[in-house]
């Protein structure tokens, strides 16, 4: 070996090496964004919501920003109810999409559109991570999955994404293991027919999806599943929260 070439080979194995550690830098793990949020996360959905006494060191807030409907045109409507936290609370916006029946989602205008008006509610209270909530019907995923990149293309790289999951998705139905998003979060509650209704707390699911791993979204008027102490929690109310449904919320969670 020539001295030349082997001060060539020595700086290109450092180079490697250089470019490996920025690769690791920047390539976050799943979930990763959210190692500095707290455990518990209420929603607030579209109810006036008091929640200036939470401890932001124990509690995150998902608030409903925008109500997207999509069908012969995209009707969007945005919050209307007050909301009200505590300084410092790690805030999460929140975008729900319901489809009708038959609307034509093959249109990349309409995929740009939607984009730009999720991405834009994550940044009206300068929330620091954004949630979709969309039961996407199995014809409607490739629409998803292309939402969903566009998305996460167009936020800050540290911003975290998540998305809400029919408990289905997190079990035996195979198809968000490759969704860029940082966690999808099973809907253990109003699940239907596909778990029978028990007023038993504690009962169990079978989660195979990593990105369902160690996250529930729970309500307080149905039983909670069984939940480990690093569990991400979720917390539905369906009235406005109350200082006796946080109480409770305290309770279930000890």
């Amino acid at each position: 070996m020539t001295r030349t070439w082997k001060y060539l080979t020595v700086a290109g194995v450092v180079t490697l090496a250089f470019l490996a550690i920025l690769f690791l830098r920047y390539q976050l793990r799943p979930g990763s964004r959210f190692d500095s949020w707290p455990r518990v996360t209420l929603w607030a959905w579209e109810t006036p919501s008091d929640l200036r006494d939470l401890d932001p060191q124990r509690y995150a807030v998902a608030y409903l920003e925008d109500f997207i409907f999509i069908g012969d045109h995209v009707e969007v409507v945005p919050r209307r109810q007050p909301l009200a936290v505590a300084q410092g609370m790690k805030l999460m916006a929140v975008v729900r999409i319901e489809v009708a029946p038959g609307a034509n989602l093959n249109d990349p205008e309409l995929l740009r559109d939607i984009t730009s008006v999720i991405v834009a509610a994550a940044g009206k209270r300068k929330a620091g991570a954004l949630q979709i909530d969309f039961d996407a019907r199995q014809s409607q995923r490739e629409f998803y999955r292309k939402l969903l990149t566009e998305i996460r293309s167009r936020l800050p790289k540290e911003m975290p994404l998540s998305m809400t999951a029919l408990a289905s998705w997190c079990a035996y139905d195979d198809w968000i293991g490759t969704l860029p998003v940082d966690e999808a979060v099973p809907m253990y509650f109003r699940m239907g027919p596909e778990h029978r209704v028990t007023d038993e707390p504690g009962w169990t699911y079978p989660v195979r999806e990593s990105l369902c791993v160690g996250r529930a979204g729970v309500s307080t008027d149905e039983a909670w599943p069984k939940l480990s102490k690093d569990t991400r929690v979720y917390v539905f109310h369906p009235r406005p929260w109350s200082e006796v449904a946080r109480n409770n919320v305290e309770r279930y969670l000890k």
